[in-house]
């Protein structure tokens, strides 16, 4: 299975105040903290998708342009499937947001192992004591129905994932914390 990397860093960062993907947390930038699991799991192309290229220029991937800017993650996935989709090599892809300032290749393989041979499921989400939408694999067979549901007015990623066949895998809590206000950043 060919698999891509996304990092979803177009968000407004409201509660943090500033461009959360290019903030420093133990000397690496938070997008790129999450381009690095990616790579450990052998995601290429790696991609940014969202946010301002120019702002964005010193990560580790190249930005694509979030086709559907404001409107929210299931945006976002459109627009990396969309991206994806034109390379015609891709099987799926790793779409996380760049404020998982924990996570690791160890938490994203068992994704990658259940999808391994699973002719069924479209999305293989993380997941604790709830779903964890923001750290999935998304088969590009799963286009179709979130273009459906994104032009139906959906933006709620978890009830996208939820009308889609899909996998849960649990995966460690602390791999999924997410940064969204600076009293979060690790001290």
């Amino acid at each position: 299975m060919k698999v891509a990397g996304v990092v979803l860093s177009g968000g407004a960062s409201r509660r943090m105040g500033r461009t959360k993907a290019t903030i420093d947390v133990d000397g690496r930038a938070m997008a790129d903290r999450v381009l690095d699991a990616l790579a450990g799991v052998s995601a290429d192309p790696l991609v940014l998708v969202g946010g301002d290229p120019v702002e964005l220029a010193d990560l580790r991937a190249p930005v694509v342009a979030d086709q559907y800017p404001g409107e929210g993650p299931v945006g976002g996935v459109l627009s990396a499937l969309d991206h994806l989709a034109a390379d015609g090599n891709i099987d799926a892809a790793f779409v996380l947001s760049c404020d998982l300032v924990d996570i690791t290749s160890d938490a994203l393989w068992p994704m990658l192992e259940a999808a391994a041979g699973d002719g069924h499921s479209r999305v293989w989400a993380a997941a604790t004591d709830r779903l964890e939408p923001m750290c999935a694999l998304w088969s590009l067979a799963a286009r179709g129905v979130v273009r459906e549901r994104f032009v139906a007015g959906e933006r709620a990623l978890h009830r996208v994932i939820a009308e889609l066949p899909h996998t849960t895998v649990t995966v460690d809590a602390a791999a999924l914390r997410n940064v969204n206000r600076p009293d979060d950043l690790p001290k």
